[in-house]
């Protein structure tokens, strides 16, 4: 019996196929997958418990299992722990493996304690982002492909927090005809990613960097004409921006923020680097406030006033 679990999804299918491989190398099995949210348990526990139709020994994949964390998640109407003990119990050729899209299981459930003591469990962390420069770079290389440090890691802040994104990007790259990726190979073929244009304008708006503010605030518009909702993504990450400076402030390191915003290395690395402090942080926020409510009711022009209302603010600082 395993259990696999892991924040990254990428990383969790990752590790769950190439687990598959190693057990399919050793003899031949029927696949099934199931989830606690969408199978009804009877239907798990009779299938594990039966040979297949061609006589196959199984792999159970049970996908979902929060029983084993304490998260609110709504399982199946079917679901008890009686049944996941009768799971874990069962006197089976089949192998069951439980999954779970989460960086950490209970410490205090019974149910918890249970599976460690009867299953193999693989905590799959994810990768920190010298380990994710190293990971593009390796994978270029394999596929005949040329890029170094700096451009390795341009391509690592161009893509949101989330190794599924990134495969899906290098897997462009690598049947790009050419064979040195560089900044102008990774923009004119990568995904434009608007998360990043908002966090790199709101970056700017911190630094009170008037110019590079100005020209992405205006593509941006350009491209969504949504002011109301860039002001809520600016919003978003000034108070980002803010809880990165508070945390920090309460002496946790780099690492314990990341983790305890689930946040993107790099945008926390920027985040610590700005000098802003938390009142000047929340002052800039407050303006976001003033802005929205004033569009929201009128009494602001957002084609004109809004900006100038940025602009000023940063000439303050």
């Amino acid at each position: 019996m395993h259990f696999i679990y892991s924040s990254d999804h990428f990383l969790l299918s990752k590790t769950l196929n190439k687990l598959l491989k190693q057990l399919n190398n050793d003899q031949s099995y029927e696949v099934e997958k199931f989830s606690l949210i969408y199978n009804n348990l009877n239907e798990i526990y009779n299938s594990l418990v039966t040979i297949s139709l061609f006589g196959y020994k199984k792999i159970i994949i049970i996908e979902d299992a929060w029983c084993f964390t304490e998260e609110k998640v709504t399982l199946n109407k079917s679901y008890s722990e009686e049944f996941i003990y009768q799971i874990i119990d069962s006197i089976t050729d089949n192998i069951v493996i439980f999954t779970l899209n989460t960086d950490k299981i209970s410490k205090r459930l019974k149910l918890s304690k249970y599976i460690e003591q009867k299953a193999e469990l693989m905590h799959i962390k994810k990768m920190d982002d010298s380990q994710v420069i190293q990971y593009i770079k390796t994978f270029l290389f394999k596929q005949g492909k040329q890029i170094d440090l700096e451009n390795a890691t341009y391509l690592y802040n161009k893509v949101p927090n989330d190794m599924q994104s990134l495969s899906n990007e290098l897997n462009k790259l690598s049947n790009l005809e050419v064979i040195e990726i560089n900044k102008q190979t990774i923009n004119a073929n990568i995904s434009k990613y608007i998360e990043n244009d908002v966090f790199e304008l709101a970056e700017s708006f911190v630094k009170n960097d008037n110019k590079k503010f100005i020209n992405l605030y205006k593509d941006y518009l350009l491209i969504n004409d949504d002011i109301i909702g860039l002001i809520a993504l600016i919003h978003t990450n000034l108070v980002f921006f803010r809880d990165v400076k508070i945390l920090k402030e309460k002496l946790l390191s780099k690492e314990e923020i990341i983790s305890s915003l689930k946040a993107h290395p790099f945008r926390v690395k920027l985040a610590l680097s700005n000098n802003l402090n938390v009142a000047s942080l929340n002052e800039k926020i407050k303006l976001i406030y003033t802005i929205q409510k004033g569009i929201i009711n009128q009494n602001i022009d957002k084609e004109n006033i809004a900006e100038y209302l940025f602009i000023k603010n940063m000439n303050n600082f």
